[in-house]
């Protein structure tokens, strides 16, 4: 019986430590892991808000207004020169 406990000792002791070794190895690289994915995210976090700020920029009134007037060469109507003119038998949701 003596004999059969030491034995038991013998290989149980081993394996019980490389066990932990593993698990301390694992626990390290997911670590890492946990590490480069937190760096990832703030990165796309910033990146997010830049786009944010610049869809915001660009939709505002006054920045579609001097893109139209600049870059496509637009220019703001007198209303009173605005001509509507109804189709054939359109009611004018009347």
């Amino acid at each position: 019986m003596r004999r059969s406990a030491i034995v038991a000792l013998v290989v149980i002791v081993p394996a019980l430590l490389f066990m932990n070794v593993l698990q301390a190895y694992r626990f390290s690289r997911l670590e890492r892991e946990i590490v480069r994915l937190e760096r990832r995210q703030a990165a796309l976090i910033e990146e997010n808000k830049r786009a944010i700020l610049a869809i915001s920029v660009l939709t505002s009134p006054s920045r579609v207004g001097e893109l139209a007037s600049e870059e496509l060469g637009l220019v703001r109507v007198n209303p009173r020169d605005i001509t509507t003119i109804d189709p054939p038998g359109y009611g004018g949701g009347r």
